[in-house]
């Protein structure tokens, strides 16, 4: 006989499994109803939770910044959601003014790392923001203007360039360093290539080392430089478990919220992609670590002359500009590098001192106001919030009234001080080689006259508002006479390569290197006269675009086509000719020796920039390309930058026509999605 079923359980226990249950399932529900509410709420009330870091630009000598003019969002997805946008030079500050208006006024710049660069706060309420604040309020008959300069993970050493390259250039009456718990660590070369995972001599923002003989080497930094990190080769970050929780916190902002909080990803959208290193990186990464722990400690190394060394040398860098160029000169510390009795703030006060630097402490600021050191930086991330900026602010502007007594800081110009400059100075190209222009000492006129004589004795490539010459692998651009607003624009320049795989992977969505920049960068103004020169990458250039703009807005432009040297005299000679073109358009249309030659004058950027069609009918189709021959045409389509550019106020482009026999063509240019904006044809005569 078959076995007899079990025993029903208990009543009792049936009712508690059904108790359980129901309790479970309303858990569950209530689980999930409270998740659904949290995420509506987040969806609702935050802007964002990806921070929005723009292309990095690189520029040569001075490191790596933000692209210019362009959006940077910032979030610990706890405290701040900024969105801002960077400068024309790439810095998170305003539009900086021009050294005309800088000289006018009492001017003070800024310089420092990321509590500069202060991505967690709205530009309105930074430290150079809030300082003339502070003077208009006080002191207006100072006319006091501001400018910062900050870049994230640098020191001193790394900041000389900034000095050099922009501040200078603004003729400020002070400069502010704002000096961090971590600058001795990114003021010595070891120790700031460790914490990101740079070889040393392959990093983003320059640096220095000595010899055997103690001589300053200073290591400017490269373009490659991201080719070497590993310092994110993190087993923890890679492990199953917290993959899972990293794309459950890329999904739900609701569960990205509750991970931050409880600590289990950290703050900042970055680190929500996990990293997988390769076996090299992984083994790179573990060597790095060795030698971490057989160094000293970053309080350690505070201690020790050796590493502080270098911190001495950026500070005495700095004394040696400023005296140079009669600049008041103070180091303002943050809130958590300590107040005057902390290690740190002794050891840096000594050493500013021995440099006659005067030393700006906000955290007894802040403790002789009566408010708490804590209240200046945000719950969750060390940086100062608008608090904390206020109050460097007003550290800064006690400073200056009482030191100052209300006037506008002033030092003594000592010229004659010798100066390690860092990335200042000019090429500018002439037809027998290259003449270079240190920023100091500066060529007379005279020198100046004699470089531009040499520059202007050959034709320029293009004209527009400057005549651009070509010569030596580098651009000089020439205006006579030029005025103030002629320099106070920003240049755009932007490379075509032959080979776009030599751009750097941000560019190659463009097609093309930005190597804009400003003319207090490249440039000198003399007898009237301005010359701006630039060095072009040593990549195989197809062609170029440059001109100028204003508040984003192009003033002018031109183009150079670097593959078609003898395309302008071909041109010329057939608009000098005086024959009537074969095809009287938008564009002339000439027909020359197997080519089509298209010309047109006083173009606008819309005739530049509208790509052209060219569908040429053979009179045997049997020599079409096998993908071709369903059309029943060979399109030879092309950019005016690819076959041609502008000289004189006209633009011009030459196609050669294929070897077959032609029949007819149809041209013209269009607008995708729009249609035909010209079109012609012609046939040709057996």
């Amino acid at each position: 006989p078959p076995p007899a079923p079990p025993p029903p359980p208990p009543r009792n226990v049936r009712r508690i499994l059904r108790v359980v249950g129901w309790n479970l399932l309303f858990i569950l529900v209530g689980l999930l109803l409270i998740g659904l509410a949290g995420e509506a709420y987040f969806r609702l009330t935050v802007p964002f939770t990806d921070s929005h870091y723009v292309s990095w630009r690189f520029v040569p000598g001075v490191g790596v910044f933000y692209e210019p003019n362009t959006e940077v969002r910032f979030t610990n997805n706890l405290d701040f959601w900024t969105i801002q946008r960077t400068n024309s030079l790439g810095f998170l500050d305003r539009e900086p003014i021009g050294p005309l208006r800088a000289a006018e006024s009492c001017h003070v710049s800024i310089i420092g790392d990321s509590f500069v660069d202060a991505r967690e706060v709205d530009i309105s309420d930074k430290l150079q923001v809030r300082l003339e604040d502070a003077a208009s309020r006080d002191a207006p008959h100072l006319d006091v203007t501001t400018s910062a300069f900050g870049f994230s993970g640098t020191g001193q050493v790394n900041q000389l360039p900034f000095y050099d390259r922009y501040v200078r250039r603004m003729s400020p009456d002070m400069v502010v360093l704002v000096f961090v718990a971590n600058d001795p660590h990114d003021n010595s070369t070891e120790r700031y290539a460790l914490r990101p995972g740079y070889i040393p001599d392959r990093m983003a923002h320059g640096q220095a080392s000595r010899d055997g003989d103690g001589e300053v080497r200073w290591i400017p930094p490269v373009i490659n430089f991201s080719d070497t990190i590993y310092s994110r080769a993190t087993e923890s970050m890679n492990s199953w478990n917290n993959r899972i929780i990293y794309q459950i916190a890329q999904m739900s902002y609701f569960m990205r919220w509750l991970g931050i909080s409880t600590k289990l990803i950290g703050r900042y959208s970055d680190l929500y992609v996990p990293f997988l290193p390769s076996d090299d990186v992984v083994r790179r990464y573990q060597e790095w670590m060795n030698l971490v722990a057989e160094t000293a400690t970053l309080e350690e190394d505070v201690k020790h002359m050796e590493s502080w060394g270098f911190t001495y040398l950026g500070l005495e860098q700095f004394k040696r500009r400023a005296d140079h160029d009669g600049v008041a000169l103070v180091i303002l510390t943050n809130h958590d590098s300590g107040g005057s009795g902390y290690p740190l703030i002794k050891r840096l006060r000594a050493t500013a001192e021995s440099l006659d630097i005067p030393v700006v402490i906000q955290r007894d600021y802040i403790v002789r106001q009566g408010g708490r050191v804590e209240d200046a930086r945000w719950n969750h991330n060390g940086h100062w919030n608008p608090v904390g900026h206020r109050w460097a602010a007003e550290a800064i502007w006690e400073y200056i009234l009482q030191e100052w007594d209300g006037e506008c800081p002033s030092a003594v110009q000592q010229s004659d001080i010798d100066v390690d400059w860092i990335s200042v100075g000019r090429h500018f190209h002439v037809p027998d080689g290259v003449a270079f222009a240190e920023s100091f000492p500066v060529l007379n006129p005279d020198g100046y006259a004699s470089v531009y004589r040499s520059v202007v004795s050959g034709s320029p490539v293009a004209r527009s508002e400057w005549d651009i010459h070509l010569y030596d692998g580098g651009l000089t651009y020439v205006k006579e006479p030029c005025i103030a607003e002629d320099v106070e624009r920003r240049f755009f320049l932007h490379v075509y390569p032959d080979d776009q795989t030599v751009l750097m992977s941000d560019r190659r969505a463009r097609g093309f290197d930005d190597l804009s920049f400003d003319f207090y960068d490249r440039g000198e103004r003399f007898d009237g006269k301005c010359m701006v020169s630039v060095d072009l990458p040593e990549y195989e250039i197809a062609s170029i675009r440059t001109g100028q703009i204003k508040d984003g807005v192009e003033i002018w432009s031109a183009y150079y086509n670097f593959e078609l040297p003898d395309v302008i005299d071909a041109v010329n000679e057939i608009r000098q000719s005086g024959r009537e073109p074969d095809i009287i358009s938008a564009f002339d249309v000439y027909i020359d020796d197997g080519r089509l030659i298209y010309v047109k004058n006083s173009c606008n950027i819309e005739d530049r920039e509208t790509p052209f069609f060219l569908h040429v009918f053979l009179a045997d189709e049997n020599d079409l390309p096998n993908s071709r021959k369903e059309y029943g045409f060979d399109n030879l389509g092309f950019e005016l930058m690819q076959r041609g550019g502008e000289s004189d106020g006209y633009c011009f482009a030459v196609v050669d026509l294929p070897e077959y026999e032609v029949d007819y063509i149809s041209t013209g240019q269009f607008v995708r999605g729009e249609g035909s904006v010209w079109e012609a044809s012609i046939e040709f005569d057996e």
